[in-house]
Parts: C-alpha cells; structure tokens; sequence
C-alpha cells in the first residue's frame, strides 16, 4: 500500500493534532492552508495560550478523505514556527503511519519491556509486555494475576533507548498461552504522541532487520 504526502492533505482541511509539548500532552485545532516544502502551512497552533516555537517527533494527527472514507494517520516529524508574510504560522513535516497489509490485524512488533499494569483502576501488577500494534497489545503475567476479558487496563513502563514513562490504555480482549507463560490479549483504546513514536520505532526497527 502506498503511503499518502503529508503534502497531499487537501487546503481547508481541519485536523485534531495530539502533541506533547514541554512534558506536557495536548490536542490542538488547526486548518491547512496550503503546502509548503516537503510538509504543509497550518493556522497557527498554541498551548496554553502560547504559539510553540519546535515541536520534535511529538506529534500526530489523522486525516479522513471526505469521498472515500478512507483514514489516514500522520506522525509529525517536526513542527515549527514560521514567520510568512508577516505573520506567525507553523509548518508540519511528517508521513504516513502504514499498517499491514492484512486489513483485520495491525501489524505487530516485539516489545519485551516490564511495566505495570493498572486493573481496573484498583488492582496494580507487575507484567511483560510481550507485543504491540496501532490496535492492541499482550501481556505476559505472573501465575497468580487475575486478568480477565473486559477488564480494562492502564498499563505504564519505560523505554530502555530515552527517557520518559508511556502510559497506554485497553480493555482485555482474551488470555491464552506463550510457551508456558499466562498472556492476556488487549484492544488499544487510549494512545499518546509518545504510545505513538514508540510503535514508529519499532517499525522501523524490524524493517531495518529485515
């Protein structure tokens, strides 16, 4: 599947951007107004009243074409503030996230990071992240952890290669097996700029090994 320009995004198009600005998460409107370079012109975006000035690998945003129906996700490399003809606007550089080709399933990668789990906002847990994709994730529990389907999750851990705490959110789909471990199968439903970089790097991970 080929992945759609960010410069392709039609002029007018309003888009909900997720970013994390000076540790902080917020989600911001903006219009694209037109292309500019490798990367689109937007409306000026703000955070608590003021205009960013660099935004890196922090940021993404989805675009539905209005025909089709068909969604696209965006991961933004940079944002950056520009002054054009006078005026403070900010320019997106990025590209399309592509899931697999197997339209029922999102490609999945390999994690193997420890990290809590927070059981229906009550019971906390010590688990392996076993996988992830754009649409869910795997657990890998101890004997005695009770996770069942419908049991909803915040799940935390730290990446070994940066700084900084991912926190993701799901409901438990299924539990099964690997090897002789206790898995729990889980939907995705809360995902973050930084959920998001992670699973990026990860892709590009495994195509650099492949």
């Amino acid at each position: 599947m080929l992945s759609m320009k960010i410069y392709d995004i039609p002029q007018a198009t309003k888009i909900t951007i997720n970013m994390v600005h000076k540790n902080n998460s917020y989600t911001v409107e903006a219009t694209v107004l037109t292309r500019y370079g490798d990367g689109i012109l937007i409306t000026p975006i703000t955070c608590e009243g003021e205009p960013i000035d660099f935004c890196y690998n922090n940021a993404n945003f989805e675009y539905t074409e209005n025909y089709s129906g068909i969604k696209h996700t965006f991961v933004a490399d940079t944002i950056s503030r520009v002054d054009f003809s006078g005026s403070d606007f900010h320019v997106i550089i990025g590209r399309e996230f592509i899931f697999s080709n197997n339209s029922r399933k999102a490609e999945r990668f390999s994690v193997e990071l420890m990290g809590t789990a927070l059981i229906n906002q009550r019971t906390p847990t010590s688990i392996i992240i076993h996988d992830i994709s754009m649409r869910g994730f795997s657990l890998l529990l101890g004997k005695n952890v009770e996770m069942n389907p419908g049991d909803r999750l915040k799940v935390t851990f730290n990446r070994l290669d940066k700084a900084g705490r991912i926190t993701m959110e799901g409901v438990v789909v299924r539990r099964f097996h690997v090897g002789g471990y206790e898995a729990a199968g889980c939907e995705l439903e809360v995902t973050s700029p930084l959920l998001l970089g992670f699973i990026m790097d990860k892709k590009m991970q495994k195509s650099k090994a492949s």
